[in-house]
């Protein structure tokens, strides 16, 4: 019985030491991104620590997350090896194989203006 009640005590110090989170500490750590590069699609890494679709821009690549919208995962294939601009949110990833990287959940994506 005391492990019930020294279990409980565990759980309830855990639960209340959360911090509690508002609209405004999500954004504040929020990385928006506009990049202007070259999209390439299909690719694969060593243990698949990959999105599949990168942008190059200035020597730099960045991992593209398409998320669930098919449309997007179309017009990415449209547009494959062209320029294009996207916008989304960076956030950075611990890997494995390829050690912390950069992925941009992606907002918009479109044929980069000439």
């Amino acid at each position: 019985m005391q492990w019930f009640a020294f279990l409980t005590a565990a759980l309830i110090l855990a639960a209340s030491s959360f911090p509690v989170t508002t609209a405004e500490d999500k954004d504040a750590g929020l990385i928006k991104v506009e990049i202007k590069g070259k999209l390439a699609t299909g690719i694969v890494a060593i243990g698949g620590e990959t999105t599949g679709t990168t942008i190059t821009a200035q020597g730099a690549t960045w991992d593209l997350d398409l998320g669930k919208d098919e449309s997007l995962h179309r017009l990415a294939e449209q547009l494959n090896g062209k320029m294009v601009q996207v916008t989304g949110t960076a956030r950075v990833v611990k890997g494995v194989e390829r050690g912390p990287r950069t992925i941009v959940s992606v907002a918009t994506l479109r044929p980069a203006a000439p």
